[in-house]
Parts: C-alpha cells; structure tokens; sequence
C-alpha cells in the first residue's frame, strides 16, 4: 500500500509541474483548508490540480484535534458540476473521493466520498461548504484560497 501512495504522491508532483487546461474555468491552483467535524473533528488542507476540463487531483492531509490519530496522508478527486447545471462565478459545486493513510504506527486505509458548494468571494478567496462519508463521516466549513 506504501507503493501506491508513493505512486499517487509521483502523480500530483507530475502535474503540478506541467498542469495546463483548456477548462472555460480554472479549477486548479487552489489551497482548500478546512475545519471538519463528524466523527473525528480535525483540520485539512488539499492543492488542487486541474488535469482535465472540470476533474481536479489533489493531494490532501488531515490533522485530528483528538483520538488515536494523528496524521492522515492521501489524495483526493473532485468534478466540477457547473456546466451540468448552468453554474457562473461565484458559485462552484463538485463531487469526488478521497482516500488515503492513517499515520500513526499503522496504515490504515481510508475512503471517503464527498460533495461540497464554494461561494467565491473576491478572486483570490471563497467560502466552502463540504459534506462526505465513507470510512469516517464528516462535513466541514473552509476557505478556498485561488492562487
């Protein structure tokens, strides 16, 4: 499973360095960070890189304010549903999966399915709203940081 992550961590590298998109919206280039709560409240954070028109892959980790763990290493994949339902700016609404490891002696392997809203408040920052579950259950508040 070390192997995989590693994989997923040569992937996100790869196309930070080369990302280019002919998306009518950019996606990509932002910092998400989040505060989550459920059934392990914590705090997260994932770079978001567009890879195709309305698809992004990020790499993502989790800090837990408390519990056994600690520290959560993955990678996430969002799409973007603002050409289905005839979204402009402000407002963006995606779905995706996140997976990952629990880092804390152990791996422990994590899924997790999500939806979330973000509401753009200026063009750097914006507001976000995300809900998911899977192997943990959590929604979060968080800001979107468009660099």
């Amino acid at each position: 499973m070390k192997q995989v992550f590693k994989f997923i961590l040569a992937v996100c590298v790869f196309f930070m360095a080369y990302n280019s998109s002919e998306a009518q919206e950019n996606y990509g280039g932002v910092l998400n960070s989040f505060v989550k709560f459920g059934d392990n409240s914590s705090i997260a954070a994932h770079y978001e890189i567009q890879v195709a028109p309305n698809l992004t892959f990020s790499p993502e980790g989790r800090i837990w304010f408390s519990g056994d763990n600690s520290l959560a290493l993955g990678a996430r994949s969002d799409y973007y549903f603002d050409d289905i339902f005839n979204l402009s700016e402000p407002w963006d609404i995606w779905g995706g999966v996140d997976a990952g490891f629990i880092v804390d002696g152990v791996d422990n392997f994590d899924l997790n399915l999500h939806v979330g809203i973000e509401y753009k408040l200026s063009e750097t920052f914006g507001l976000i709203l995300e809900f998911g579950g899977g192997t943990t259950t959590a929604g979060g508040i968080g800001l979107g940081i468009h660099l």
